[in-house]
């Protein structure tokens, strides 16, 4: 599946249900819990103006899991009657079956002295590293606190913040402001250590050791970096040591190792394209690969780095026929890996059940962590945020329509993540709420330990992310402040 496969379904959707009354506009990926998905915006094109009616989501085995309904477009169309006033809405559909213009009127929209300031914007903004340079080798004080408010108008160059979040610790060692610098300096240690830039993390390290001395160095947070990302770039010696094939029997282990080849490659080579078909599959042996996965904006952005042991492109195992990939990996670095073709494992898979079974399990939490990665509130925690909230998933599984989904008057033992389908929840004197995909049932009561009041019953058919309740709560009541302070936004 890929943009223009997903805008030919919902394209046809809209045709078959609605003829020409609805039209398809900006079609985006979005990273949901049950997989990629690409959204469609739908609107009602009428008069001189476009209604937004809503949305279309289409899944990456092509199903529709969203879509729009005739009552969706009344309510627009009283929308926008109730705004403007019955005078202005008379006729929205007056030139529905006029045809359209073949030219027109020259029309000045009056924004040319916009476009002056914003051409003379971008031409200021292009130097600012240049006078930020030019400040810093000046020294003075004055110049120091001028850096000190230009550097934030970088951080919006992804690509490039950890980069800057050391600069401004920098500015603020030197401005005498330890305590600040260090929290720079962690912050940057963060995005290093997600993406495996040990030779960086050293340099921040060293910074940190030099502030705190080596009594408070040894338990700061930028040393626990350095050391993790340390030994997760341990080589491998064979197969068993990988996580999705622990355990097994050797025998097992022999024949998967026999329907590999051993590959090195170089760095900046692409090993898997998304939106690509999947018919490969790596474990990294030693060196580094990135995990990029494509944003709304048609960008792309590193969300982890896989490490020795890692299994990467489940898809080509579990995927349908035509199948694509999920993300694009790349090397980082030389890096070792043992390669797969997809339909080699999925023919052992029919002898050895145990091994789609692991598959399908890493391929889940993949796709969640996709999903945490690129979701607005959860996007900001670093990988191994993301992985303690991993680390609480204890299955997934299938709720029928209407099925009870907690007990009333009892502490969660339990908190759902909605991959799929829809939840309700009634209480007593109060209105039946509904939750669609990506929302989390009995999350703020299972963290504060607080009983739950009313039911949640499933509306329909649901795919349900299953969470321990005991470990979300340990793991909330040691996490950071700005952690907790996601997960509240979440429920």
């Amino acid at each position: 599946m890929d943009t223009v496969q997903a805008r030919g379904i919902m394209t046809d959707f809209l045709r078959d249900s609605f003829g020409r009354v609805l039209q398809l506009r900006d079609v985006a990926i979005v990273r949901k819990a049950s997989g990629r998905t690409w959204r469609g915006e739908v609107v009602c094109a009428v008069a001189d103006e476009e209604i937004p009616v809503g949305h279309l989501i289409v899944h990456e085995d092509g199903r529709l899991i969203e879509t729009c309904s005739i009552d969706d477009l009344v309510e627009a169309i009283r929308s926008v009657q109730r705004h403007a006033g019955p005078a202005s809405a008379v006729d929205l559909f007056s030139d529905f079956d006029e045809p359209a213009p073949t030219s027109g009127p020259m029309v000045s929209f009056g924004i040319e002295e916009d476009i002056e300031h914003a051409i003379v914007g971008i031409d200021e903004g292009m130097p600012l590293r240049d006078r930020i340079k030019q400040l810093k080798s000046a020294g003075r004080r004055e110049d120091l606190l001028l850096v000190r408010d230009l550097l934030p108008q970088l951080l919006v160059e992804t690509e490039t913040r950890r980069f800057t979040l050391v600069e401004m610790g920098e500015i603020e060692l030197r401005l005498g402001n330890s305590d600040l610098s260090l929290q720079y300096l962690e912050a940057a240690a963060k995005e290093f250590a997600d993406r495996a830039e040990v030779k960086a993390l050293e340099l921040v390290a060293s910074i940190a050791h030099r502030v705190l001395g080596e009594e408070s160095f040894a338990a700061n947070p930028v040393k626990q970096l350095l050391d993790l990302s340390r030994r997760r770039l341990r080589p491998i010696d064979h197969l068993g040591q990988s996580a999705v094939f622990a355990g097994l029997g050797q025998d097992e282990v022999d024949a998967i190792r026999g329907v590999a080849t051993e590959l090195t490659v170089e760095q900046g080579k692409i090993l898997l394209q998304e939106g690509a078909e999947a018919v490969q599959a790596y474990v990294v042996r030693s060196g580094i690969l990135s995990i990029r996965l494509q944003t709304a904006e048609g960008g792309a952005c590193v969300v982890r780095c896989c490490f020795p042991g890692d299994f990467v492109g489940e898809t080509s195992v579990l995927g349908e026929p035509g199948a694509t990939c999920s993300a694009t990996v790349r090397a980082e670095c030389l890096t070792s890996v043992w390669g797969f073709r997809g339909s080699d494992l999925r023919l052992l898979g029919t002898k050895m059940p145990v091994l789609l079974t692991r598959l399908e399990s890493s391929r889940a939490l993949h796709r969640l962590d996709s999903f945490l990665s690129m979701h607005e509130t959860t996007q900001t925690l670093d990988t191994r945020m993301r992985d303690r909230i991993l680390s609480c998933v204890i299955g997934v599984r299938r709720s029928q329509a209407n099925e009870l989904l907690n007990t009333p008057g009892e502490i969660p033992s339990v908190v759902y993540l909605v991959a799929e389908g829809s939840v309700e929840y009634a209480a007593e004197d109060a209105p039946t709420r509904c939750f669609g995909s990506d929302a989390w049932i009995g999350l703020r009561d299972a963290l504060h330990g607080l009983a739950t009041e009313g039911t949640f019953v499933s509306a329909e058919e649901c795919l349900l992310v299953v969470f321990d309740a005991e470990r979300l709560r340990s793991f909330a009541a040691d996490a950071p402040p700005d952690v907790v302070s996601v997960f509240q936004r979440l429920d």
